[in-house]
């Protein structure tokens, strides 16, 4: 097991450990899992207008989009989009995975 694939399981597994925590304003900071077709599986915090992936090859930090139905979230060189909206989410990649149509884990590690 390399590094980064290690330092990926411990962060997963602490992100885990926190559903989600209060935020200040309006707004709460959440830590969710998701599971994706062809058994793809990540890790999103989301905050602050943000949400941060923890991919199994990278971590990408999107920016919140306004006017939108549910969440929508977009990588500043505009190749990531992760849109959310209860319990489904689509992470969408111009390079390497496509489009993945994922929902969140309910308590499986």
């Amino acid at each position: 097991m390399t590094r980064k694939h290690y330092l990926f399981l411990v962060l997963s597994s602490a992100l885990n450990a926190c559903n989600s925590m209060p935020g200040k304003d309006d707004t709460q900071q959440q830590i969710l899992t998701y599971e994706c077709s062809n058994d793809f599986r990540f890790t999103a915090h989301i905050s602050d207008g943000q949400a941060q992936l923890f991919l199994p090859d990278k971590t990408l930090t999107l920016q919140r989009m306004d006017g939108t139905k549910g969440q929508r979230y977009l990588s500043e060189d505009r190749n990531t989009l992760f849109l959310r909206k209860g319990d489904n989410a689509v992470l969408a990649t111009s390079a390497g995975h496509g489009m993945l149509r994922c929902k969140q884990a309910t308590g499986k590690q």
